[in-house]
């Protein structure tokens, strides 16, 4: 089974590529949507900065196409962040997907976020299947979702955030599964798993 790596100007591309190959799937790292249009589902890596991260897909095309795709899809960290409608880093529009916005943390101790941090996840997600609510995951970022209707998981630091979010097809993780330990090889094992489904 092939699963899609959305490349571009950022992203934590080996770190991901090696937790998806370990589970064993063949991964596609690619710009172009027609290949990863083959594939059974895409990860979209988040390491980076929102604005040249959206010229990199509108430079591809990749803007107009991952809102149509239609199989499943994860947003990682920033790939989350992109999927919303706005982000407050660069003053850019985001693709839509989650009709939020991406704003700077306000209450935060200290910016950015680093480090792990529990999270109460919705139990009644595929994504997060023989997960415990509280586990704790490994976040980077200065800037966070509100929560809202399309919240799976949430966390607190300073304020409440959304850790994850869903809308059909589309999951957004905030933090990082590929440096999560257990937690988020379960994640990223669900979903190989929902892709296969």
């Amino acid at each position: 089974m092939k699963i899609g790596l959305i490349a571009y100007r950022g992203g934590n591309i080996r770190s991901i590529r090696s937790a998806l190959e370990s589970l064993g799937v063949e991964v596609v790292y690619s710009r172009d949507p027609a290949e990863l249009d083959s594939c059974a589902g895409v990860v979209f890596p988040g390491v980076g900065a929102a604005a040249p991260a959206m010229q990199d897909l509108q430079a591809a095309g990749l803007h107009t196409w991952i809102p149509t795709y239609a199989r499943p899809f994860l947003g990682i960290c920033l790939g989350m962040q992109l999927l919303c409608a706005h982000s407050e880093e660069g003053d850019v529009s985001g693709l839509g997907v989650f009709p939020l916005p991406v704003e700077r943390f306000q209450k935060a101790p200290r910016i950015p976020h680093i480090g792990w941090n529990s999270v109460t996840f919705s139990a009644d997600d595929p994504l997060f299947q023989g997960i415990p609510s509280e586990s704790y995951v490994y976040f980077v970022h200065s800037y966070r979702a509100p929560v809202s209707s399309d919240t799976i998981a949430q966390a607190v630091y300073g304020e409440p955030f959304s850790a994850a979010l869903r809308r059909d097809n589309f999951w957004g993780v905030q933090f990082h599964p590929e440096k999560s330990s257990s937690v988020g090889e379960q994640i990223l094992a669900n979903f190989v798993q929902i892709c296969r489904s």
